[in-house]
């Protein structure tokens, strides 16, 4: 199957980089070591913090409505491969082993903002 996500692993971590969803945003990924989970915090191009989130199996990323964000596409935390499975594990934390090897960042279909 052939998908689009995040260019992210875990070994990168932590990071951040630019990706244009809509428009163009600074993603900055972190690893808590003591509970092993990551979080994700978008800013603007003036550095801006506009949305902080931990990254959960099969929920979207930015699940809310946020001024000033205006990304175009759902990011959903999934192992393609187990994408038919996603309903049963969906809400679990991802943790260091899977998160950018069997878990990618997919870009789902766009979104109105």
């Amino acid at each position: 199957m052939e998908v689009e996500y995040l260019p992210i692993t875990a070994s990168e971590i932590p990071i951040e980089k630019d990706f244009t969803i809509g428009a163009t945003y600074s993603f900055r990924f972190l690893h808590n070591e003591r509970s092993d989970f990551y979080t994700c915090i978008i800013l603007n191009s003036d550095e801006e913090i506009l949305f902080t989130t931990k990254i959960c199996y099969a929920r979207e990323l930015v699940d809310v409505v946020v001024d000033g964000l205006q990304i175009n596409r759902l990011i959903i935390p999934l192992n393609p491969q187990e994408i038919e499975q996603a309903r049963i594990l969906q809400g679990q934390v991802v943790n260091k082993l899977l998160f950018g090897s069997d878990i990618l960042l997919i870009l789902g279909r766009l979104v109105e903002v």
